[in-house]
């Protein structure tokens, strides 16, 4: 026969487990929750055809000394207004970077066509990869994650615009669709005065 106090010991251990594990995944959620989630993304101005290199804090608590460490396909030569890669490379490797929550650093990292590119600029690579570290607030822990960035899909992807003429008939359309509603409504009018004029007889 089971001896009920051994039972009631094995009841208080295991209850006294699951509240542990329970606190410490709770703990660990409310960190996940606050830790800072820094990101790097391309971002095009379409305007311009110009490409950018940003770097976004979309955590919900500052993250500190925040360095990238590049792959050897972006240029490590002295920064100069013809190689925005050497510029980016640059200001990532140190001293890290305060990032804010919601802050975020917007870098040229290329001109997408051929024409709007200065003469002798140096071509950053379509395909950029590395590692970025930062720190949250407590200066302890540190986040490391790698980073894979391809251009590949918008290099070659197709916009389509519509002409000037397109723009016209369009305008015009609109114009003629403002023309039949204000005629529509005239003869509202006119049938609501005759009705009323009715009601007078």
């Amino acid at each position: 026969m089971i001896d009920p106090g051994l039972v009631g010991v094995i009841s208080i251990l295991v209850t006294t487990v699951i509240a542990v594990i329970t606190m410490v995944r709770s703990a660990r959620d409310s960190r996940d929750r606050s830790r800072p989630y820094v990101t790097v993304k391309f971002v095009e101005a379409m305007a311009s055809s110009r490409m950018y290199f940003v770097v976004e804090n979309f955590g919900q608590s500052a993250a500190y000394n925040v360095t990238i460490e590049f792959d050897s396909s972006l240029s490590s030569a002295e920064p100069n207004r013809n190689n925005y890669g050497s510029y980016i490379r640059r200001m990532y490797q140190g001293p890290g970077l305060t990032f804010g929550p919601g802050d975020s650093r917007r870098s040229l990292y290329r001109n997408m066509l051929d024409e709007h590119r200065r003469k002798g600029e140096v071509v950053a690579p379509d395909r950029l990869t590395g590692t970025i570290r930062y720190f949250g607030p407590d200066r302890r822990k540190q986040y490391c994650e790698s980073i894979v960035l391809d251009l590949t899909g918008l290099r070659y992807r197709v916009d389509t615009t519509r002409s000037d003429r397109d723009i016209e008939q369009r305008l015009k359309r609109i114009g003629d669709r403002i023309g039949q509603l204000r005629r529509l409504e005239k003869r509202g009018v006119e049938a609501l005065e005759e009705l009323a004029s009715s009601f007078h007889d």
